[in-house]
């Protein structure tokens, strides 16, 4: 716009009217253009790892809700808590039931299911969203549930809009979405949500691992989880709310920044590292998931881990009880885990504290 044009270059109206035509139109065009430019293509990719650091919450800042043009986000100072990587896998990868149950999918990633408090755990050692490029949104169009017995497809009834498409600043959209998990006797687990989305900002966010010409989006939230699990006699509903903040940058697939705010504050935050293996201490686990997965009973679970040195090791059970708590050399970057003397079933694992892993032993 010619309002974008001044306010960037730091001319008044009157300057401006006074230019040229020809300069006038070049200067306006010059705004626009320095906007990021952000296509499919520089969202996530199936094929694709993208690492992203945990990091100690900045309660106090004051610019995460800075929108507009041309802004500047400065977290250059965050200090990381550990390293997560997130693989997104193409449906190629997916057997060919879950290709045809979920067809019109680009690609897939693992995730964690929500903590619902219960003190017996459920048969779920798992779970996969399904993703897509549609006309108007990047969304998810499905789930896949593993459980010990079976893998359980579920098509989301409504689908939940992630980002507008094209992906520009000023694009917004109203999403919605709802689904439900039922399994026979065991649970019931069903979501209703609601969500405003906007790009609502362009500019230069600095990170400790660099610069980045960024679109922001916020979206903010409403939910509605309802969960019965018949053999514990349990059921109860759960509101959920907040907003969230996105910053995206060309090339990068995954949001280099994001910030949950719950209640008002920004409590959850996860950036793009840079390269400092000095940014955060200890050998740290590089993969969400242990592999192979599934594994045979009696072999190794094998982790990727950045760096070497010793670790400490917990896994527990399907039932939750500890069966192995010890500390373990990681060797040439590979966590080796035995699970010699284990039963078949779904088991977690984690590693220095960070975030669990879940493997099937069968």
């Amino acid at each position: 716009s010619w309002g974008s044009g001044v306010v960037h270059f730091g001319m008044s109206s009157t300057h401006l009217k006074r230019l040229p035509a020809g300069m006038a139109m070049l200067l306006s065009w010059a705004a626009i253009s320095a906007q990021p430019t952000i296509g499919t293509g520089d969202l996530p990719q199936g094929g694709e790892t993208y690492i992203r650091a945990n990091a100690v919450p900045d309660v106090f800042s004051d610019i995460v809700e800075d929108g507009g043009e041309n802004i500047t986000w400065d977290f250059s100072n965050l200090i990381a808590t550990g390293d997560l990587e997130t693989e997104y896998l193409p449906m190629s990868a997916a057997n060919i039931t879950t290709q045809f149950v979920f067809s019109s999918a680009d690609h897939f990633t693992a995730f964690e299911l929500p903590e619902i408090g219960l003190d017996n755990p459920l048969p779920i050692s798992g779970a996969t969203t399904y993703l897509q490029f549609g006309n108007s949104a990047y969304k998810v169009i499905g789930l896949g549930i593993t459980t010990d017995i079976f893998d359980l497809p579920v098509i989301y009834e409504d689908d939940e809009e992630l980002l507008p498409l094209p992906f520009v600043y000023g694009a917004s959209l109203e999403g919605s979405s709802a689904f439900e998990v039922d399994l026979p006797d065991l649970l019931h687990y069903s979501t209703v949500q609601t969500s405003d989305i906007a790009v609502d900002a362009w500019g230069t966010l600095l990170l400790p691992g660099g610069s980045y010409e960024c679109l922001r989006v916020k979206r903010a939230f409403s939910a509605m989880d309802s969960i019965n699990v018949p053999a514990a006699e349990v059921g109860f509903s759960l509101p959920r709310e907040g907003v969230v903040y996105e910053w995206y940058a060309p090339g990068e697939g995954m949001p280099i920044l994001s910030i949950q705010s719950v209640i008002g504050i920004p409590a959850v935050w996860q950036f793009k590292p840079g390269n400092d293996p000095a940014s955060v201490s200890g050998p740290i686990p590089t993969h969400s998931m242990a592999y192979p997965n599934p594994i045979r009973t009696g072999e190794d679970i094998l982790i990727n881990c950045a760096g070497k040195g010793r670790v400490s090791v917990i896994v527990f059970n399907g039932s939750g009880q500890a069966i192995l708590d010890t500390e373990i050399d990681v060797v040439d970057g590979v966590l080796r885990i035995p699970s010699t003397g284990w039963s078949q079933g779904a088991y977690t694992a984690s590693v220095d504290g960070k975030a669990p892993m879940r493997f099937i032993l069968r």
